[in-house]
């Protein structure tokens, strides 16, 4: 697995009784962030949903425990989870097709690797961005998801181990 570190030049927004390291992680990889600090917050500020089924929406948010896929990595005997989109890759607006496009093709390499894929959106709680169609996929290791993001040209990705918190991975 690649060594990943928290990114210490990265803005706090978070919930008073969490570190921010502990929700921020840079792929080692990378040189320091090129992210504009207001695109980091833009995303530490998302709502990122998945709809598990008809009825079930689970709202997650960087920082923030999610017991909704702890039961949910728990059921499926899962070790983690990846939140992704393919939409509007390195934050430039993308016609609605190429986005679909792009959202058909990463459902199909997601499931090469998880068979537990769930639909969600991306959603700027300002109404500034347009929502993204989004996934969440269980148990696929954080080095092939972050691989994942980068095919697709995603500047970052949310990532969640056992202990379901989501943390914000920087992927530029």
């Amino acid at each position: 697995m690649k060594n990943y570190q928290n990114n210490q030049n990265a803005p706090v927004l978070l919930p008073e009784n969490l570190d921010w390291s502990q929700a921020i992680l840079q792929d080692g990889n990378t040189r320091p962030t090129t992210l504009s600090k207001e695109l980091i917050n833009n995303y530490l500020a998302a709502w990122y949903q998945v709809r598990i089924d008809t009825t079930s929406l689970i709202m997650l948010r960087i920082g923030s425990q999610s017991k909704s896929v702890a039961t949910l990595l728990q059921a499926t005997r899962s070790q983690n989870a990846a939140y992704i989109t393919a939409c509007n890759p390195t934050s430039q607006m993308a016609m609605p097709e190429e986005n679909q496009s792009a959202t058909i093709r990463l459902h199909e390499q997601l499931a090469r690797y998880s068979n537990y894929i769930y639909p969600g959106e991306s959603i700027d709680p300002s109404g500034k961005w347009p929502a993204e169609a989004s996934f969440l996929a269980l148990g696929i290791d954080l080095a092939t998801i972050v691989t994942i993001g980068h095919v697709f040209g995603q500047n970052a990705i949310v990532w969640m181990n056992t202990d379901t918190i989501p943390r914000l991975v920087l992927l530029r």
